[in-house]
């Protein structure tokens, strides 16, 4: 038997390390950090053990890696042209503009779309933007579940499992969205995603974990939902979906049975820890309700669930949190999400801090502190994890380092307001997952970034050139979502 090889000790040293001292994080000047393999051995002053190297990180931000608990790992080929313009009949909702097919069954807006190289694109944008972990939404993942391939080969942490629904959306010959149930076809999907989890659950060493995932709390009947939980449950994994993200959600479920869809949750025995909420915007107390009469945010908290907030998507719809500082406040459980591009938690966190402090009129909410916490701390205890998150001895050895010695970040009164306030995903400069370094100097070393830019925009291209033959009457993209500029001689 050929000797067991041991992995290098690396040793961090100089510059600011973001620590966790066993409850917080804390600021660690001229620190130091070692690792061995997976994990981090040592965080602190000093280390007098032999390394078998030494990276200067002088000038350096260094920061655990990032969690994304809501993320759809693609190109987001239906996403990306909706900015500006959209249905008003919505109600300010983007993915209804692309999620429905053209008929019942019928053709979808991302039918050309290449589903590996979109994929590829999520996973590397993902990592370029010092995003370690991800909770990811991607419906089948692709053929033969290629998102849990593609995620093993790149290095990522990820979370998934094929999303479940009992019904779905879809636009009839005059262009009204419908909905159309089929409870049976969810609870097989359910039967399926199970199995799923059971076979992809801890491969590629471990970075990959089971989910129960279902898609949308509006496409979901109590059945389905009160045996999603109970299968995760069985499992030991999560629950996540999409829930409260749209105006007809919340207002039909209200009509519907006389109760809000957190209520609904906790009276089926659905809200509780391992549960985590993607977006949770429309609740009663909310301005974008005008229901004042329960205290979903209160019940929410109360049950032990998480929150994953996407703020960037919904402000570009319009759309926010009432108030972020109320969600922490009430005891839930805050993360972050990075949902679609640019997939970058630094942009999320900057947009989560500002958008909460104009949402509260209140310049102390929604801090710096608070939003760095909930993109990493936040999303560990999410996805019930202690060895995540963190800078700390028997920690997972995911790390981001940023260049921190530049005239964007300027002079740093405070190291964690300046990354949120001055900093961007272009000053990452190193990414490890696992003890393994999957960006170094500012280069992905997991795939061809140019290659994956290039499969990008064809799978983008192809669906954008055949978006009359998704629209029901056959009109072009241009014309539903017109650009922001006419071109030049027009």
């Amino acid at each position: 038997m050929a000797p067991e090889v041991m992995s290098p000790t690396i040793l961090l040293r100089g510059g600011t390390i973001i620590a966790f001292d066993g409850r917080a994080h804390r600021t660690l000047e001229d620190g130091v950090l070692a690792y061995r393999g997976d994990r981090i051995l040592h965080v602190g002053t000093e280390y007098a053990a032999p390394v078998d190297r030494v990276i200067d990180t002088r000038g350096k931000l260094v920061i655990p890696g990032q969690i994304s608990c809501h993320a759809h790992v693609s190109a987001n080929e239906g996403h990306r042209p909706l900015v500006d313009g959209g249905r008003r009949d919505f109600m300010r909702s983007g993915f209804l503009s692309y999620i429905p097919t053209k008929g019942l069954g019928g053709r979808s807006m991302t039918a050309e779309a290449d589903l590996v190289a979109s994929i590829r694109y999520g996973i590397a944008s993902l990592i370029r933007h010092g995003v370690t972990t991800a909770v990811a939404f991607n419906g089948e993942g692709g053929p033969d579940q290629a998102i849990v391939r593609l995620a093993g080969e790149m290095g990522i942490r990820l979370y998934f499992a094929p999303a479940v629904r009992a019904g779905s959306h879809y636009f009839d010959g005059d262009g009204r969205l419908c909905r159309e149930w089929d409870e049976a076809a969810g609870l097989a999907a359910l039967e399926r995603a199970g199995a799923a989890i059971e076979r992809l659950d801890g491969s590629h060493d471990g970075r990959v974990r089971g989910i129960v995932i279902v898609d949308e709390f509006y496409l979901s009947t109590s059945t389905l939902r009160r045996r999603a939980k109970a299968l995760a449950d069985r499992l030991g994994v999560n629950l996540t979906m999409h829930f409260c993200e749209q105006h007809y959600e919340f207002f039909e479920c209200v009509r519907d049975t006389g109760k809000t869809p957190a209520e609904l949750l906790a009276d089926e025995g659905v809200l509780g820890p391992g549960v985590i909420l993607a977006h949770s915007i429309y609740l009663s107390g909310s301005s974008y309700t005008g229901h004042n009469y329960v205290d979903d945010v209160g019940l929410i908290g109360r049950a032990g669930a998480a929150v994953a907030h996407s703020p960037l998507v919904f402000a570009r719809r319009g759309t926010a949190l009432d108030s972020f500082q109320r969600y922490l406040d009430a005891g839930i459980t805050m993360a972050m999400g990075t949902d679609v591009y640019p997939m970058d938690l630094i942009e999320e966190m900057r947009t989560a801090t500002m958008v909460g402090k104009i949402m509260d009129k209140n310049h102390e909410a929604a801090t710096a502190a608070a939003v760095f916490a909930a993109s990493n701390l936040g999303g560990a205890a999410a996805l019930r994890r202690d060895d995540i998150g963190r800078l700390s001895a028997g920690a997972k050895a995911d790390i981001v380092v940023l260049d921190f010695d530049n005239l964007q970040i300027g002079p740093v009164a405070d190291p964690i307001r300046s990354l949120i306030h001055c900093a961007n995903s272009s000053m990452i400069e190193t990414v490890i997952v696992d003890g393994r370094t999957l960006m170094e100097n500012g280069a992905l070393l997991v795939c061809d970034e140019r290659a994956v830019l290039a499969e990008a925009r064809a799978s983008c291209e192809a669906v954008w050139s055949s978006y009359g033959q998704f629209h029901f009457a056959g009109r072009s993209l241009a014309q539903d979502f017109p650009p922001a500029l006419k071109r030049w001689g027009d």
